[in-house]
């Protein structure tokens, strides 16, 4: 199987925090993009934090699809699940990086409410 190459530079601390899926089992992020991906694709995602010149390399499965178009004006891309060796890492990274100042009342890029998934 064929790793898809996925590229995601997040600018500031709202759009991780709206991007970042807590519920993921091993953590996970939402990955806005118009590409085409199935449930179960295998990605590498390349991300860059906000304030941080340095790429994270990220080996990840894809278990959330919201398509272009989709109700209520969400955006359309793909939600990652971390998987691999370094997932927990990377997840308590990327924690450690959120605003927990900043409440973004259950809402994430492409999903609205809350849920449990994977």
């Amino acid at each position: 199987m064929t790793e898809k190459l996925l590229s995601y530079i997040i600018k500031d601390p709202l759009e991780l925090n709206l991007s970042y899926m807590p519920f993921i089992t091993n953590g996970g992020l939402f990955v806005p993009t118009i590409d085409t991906y199935v449930l179960g694709d295998i990605v590498a995602l390349d991300l860059m934090l906000p304030g941080r010149n340095e790429i994270i390399r990220i080996e990840g499965k894809v278990i959330w699809i919201t398509p272009k178009n989709a109700m209520h004006h969400v955006l359309a891309g793909v939600g990652i699940q971390f998987i691999g060796d370094g997932a927990l890492a990377i997840k308590a990274q990327l924690e450690s990086t959120l605003d927990t100042k900043m409440e973004v009342g259950g809402y994430t890029y492409g999903i609205l409410g809350s849920g449990k998934n994977s």
